[in-house]
């Protein structure tokens, strides 16, 4: 599961994204995968690793609730519309 989220304000010259995703690696750990940054870019990444899947899942939902709080709004896909 990916969300990809937006924030764009032209007054102050922000025009951002971030991304998140729960991963699986070969060994079966469970994580979460973030990149963010400005559009244009590739931005940063970061992967974070959890003893179970519900945790991953936990960690992911708190991180989107943390940037909708912050003014970021979901982006939805060509094939979701």
């Amino acid at each position: 599961m990916q969300i990809d989220m937006q924030r764009v304000d032209p007054s102050l010259n922000m025009n951002r994204f971030y991304s998140v995703e729960l991963i699986k690696d070969l060994f079966g750990q469970h994580g979460v995968h973030r990149q963010w940054g400005r559009f244009g870019t590739w931005g940063r990444h970061r992967h974070d690793w959890y003893a179970t899947q519900t945790d991953a899942e936990a960690a992911l939902s708190d991180l989107v609730k943390l940037k909708l709080a912050r003014g970021y709004l979901i982006r939805l896909s060509v094939s979701e519309i």
